[in-house]
């Protein structure tokens, strides 16, 4: 249930017009045909959406309008003069150089227009004074992702802070026990005991370190473990990312904070993948990686790292139909969207374990054109102009 709180406006000249009591009840009752909306009381300094019942309604408006923040949202009827008198409070505004928007039309577009006015609102909370860490310098063949906290506050509303490597080493030496129930889980999945164990104990020092440094994900310097500790954080990064938390490979920020906008938007973390196939006649590549979290797949099995041969890569399928892959700039000032269909979960021995087979049409074409670092992120369904407007809601 999305609450909507609503400021009336009107003319003091209507009064208790009964006959204006009884349009609103169809108004609103036409734009909440599906029950998805709870039409509530404001609370000063929190979102309002102003609704304009009449003409002459304008005094009203300036007598309450900054117990409100930006931007001014004006639900507008198309009757009782109530666009001209939103016209006129939106050119006030935007004389002082406030935002406002103006919503009408069909009951059904008024319905979209607060859904995402009021999902952006929501998902920009959960963003917004957020903390990632960089455990770890970005692997050395990065070098078109460079790390910018100062943009990455300024133009996404997080912060960005380091974690040093030997701090992580440390907490995964301080692990002395795994517990039983989270070995159970993958029983059956594997007969190799020992690395098992070893990679639940990166799981384990990761989650604290999130824990100790208040952190909704992170981005680690991953291939460092395979010489320093012969393992992976693979299987480690598809439980971190089942419970929410973002764990990015290779110290890739702008993927980490790609993938950060897909959390905040729609609640779940999404899947990092290097292009690893392009066919540029069909419109089809294929995308790999040897992580993924649980919560994205349908069915899993645990092999081997691909290009080390160590530890635990996961080998997930993923449900063929609608996916978008994304990607932040380096200095996440634009997004890459592109949208297409998932075909098949290829299983090709020279390329990472989790494998998906894309339809991306003409988009292949413009990865190769202008792209934006070596990896690419997957959400569900056809979401390229949400995105795209959500973070053009944030910079405004």
């Amino acid at each position: 249930m999305i609450h909507i709180p609503l400021i009336h406006l009107s003319s003091l000249l209507n009064g208790q017009d009964q006959a204006l009591l009884k349009e609103e009840t169809a108004f609103l009752g036409a734009i909440n045909a599906s029950n998805e909306f709870a039409f509530v009381s404001p609370i000063q300094g929190s979102q309002a959406v102003f609704y304009v019942q009449t003409g002459g309604s304008e005094p009203v408006f300036l007598s309450c309008y900054e117990d409100y923040p930006e931007p001014y949202l004006f639900l507008v009827t198309g009757e009782r003069n109530s666009l001209a008198a939103s016209l006129e409070m939106l050119s006030f505004l935007q004389a002082k150089g406030k935002k406002g928007k103006i919503i009408m039309g069909k009951p059904e577009d008024i319905a979209r227009s607060l859904r995402r006015e009021f999902g952006f609102l929501e998902a920009k909370k959960r963003l917004v004074g957020t903390r990632y860490g960089v455990i770890g310098k970005p692997s050395d063949w990065l070098i078109a992702s460079p790390i910018s906290a100062r943009e990455a506050k300024q133009r996404l509303g997080v912060e960005v802070v380091d974690v040093d490597y030997q701090e992580f080493l440390d907490a995964i030496d301080e692990i002395k026990e795994v517990p039983a129930p989270l070995l159970k889980r993958f029983e059956g999945k594997t007969n190799r005991e020992e690395d098992l164990y070893e990679s639940l104990r990166i799981y384990l020092a990761l989650k604290g370190l999130c824990a100790k440094y208040d952190l909704a994900g992170f981005t680690l310097r991953c291939f460092d473990l395979l010489n320093l500790r012969h393992q992976t954080s693979c299987l480690a990064f598809g439980l971190l990312g089942e419970e929410g938390i973002i764990a990015g490979c290779e110290g890739d920020v702008p993927a980490m904070l790609t993938m950060a906008l897909v959390k905040a938007l729609y609640g779940y973390v999404p899947f990092m993948a290097n292009p690893s196939h392009f066919d540029l006649e069909t419109g089809v590549a294929i995308f790999a990686h040897c992580t993924i979290p649980f919560s994205f797949v349908t069915s899993y099995s645990l092999s081997t790292h691909f290009e080390s041969g160590l530890g635990f890569g996961i080998r997930g399928k993923v449900k063929e139909g609608p996916i978008t892959a994304i990607k932040l700039s380096s200095d996440y000032s634009d997004i890459m969207c592109l949208e297409g269909n998932v075909k098949s979960n290829p299983e090709i021995p020279t390329m990472c374990r989790s494998q998906i087979e894309v339809d991306l049409g003409d988009g292949l074409r413009q990865i190769l054109d202008r792209p934006h670092g070596n990896h690419m992120v997957f959400l569900f369904g056809y979401k390229g102009q949400e995105i795209t407007d959500f973070l053009t809601y944030l910079r405004d």
